[in-house]
């Protein structure tokens, strides 16, 4: 086989595995907690982010030198609902949660179920019974 056509045989597989694989389509990437809206109450939470890749998710509050610890958490998307299970606690030496430590990240119970109302490139708005989310892409 000559060099010329095993280079292009290869090079189109290598090109391919590089790639990455967005199975959640827009919702896929991090996106930062601009405002949380509860009623007449309106929070504008510092930092709070949400990373979503594949099946799971990533709730962290960033600082200059990233994220010094978070919780983690699996997702299901599915007809524009978003559903939260199995949090816990990374880095940690166990698969337990405090719901306590859950709440400065606006998680108020082991299985959370949002809506997404709208969502494009740049913005993400979504609800639960209790409360609207308003996130932009980060």
């Amino acid at each position: 086989m000559s060099k010329k056509l095993l280079i292009y045989i290869v090079i189109p597989f290598i090109l391919t595995s590089c790639e990455k694989i967005y199975i959640n389509g827009d919702l896929d990437g991090m996106w930062k907690l601009e405002k949380v809206v509860k009623g007449d109450s309106v929070e504008y939470p510092a930092n709070i982010c949400y990373s979503f890749q594949r099946h799971l998710v990533m709730l962290g509050e960033y600082y200059a030198e990233g994220f010094p610890d978070y919780y983690m958490a699996e997702f299901d998307y599915t007809d524009s609902i978003i559903t939260m299970t199995k949090f816990y606690k990374y880095p940690g030496r166990d698969d337990t949660c405090d719901m306590e430590e859950l709440k400065k990240y606006y998680i108020f119970s082991d299985t959370m179920v949002f809506v997404v109302d709208n969502m494009g490139n740049d913005n993400l708005f979504m609800h639960t019974k209790e409360r609207k989310y308003y996130f932009r892409k980060w």
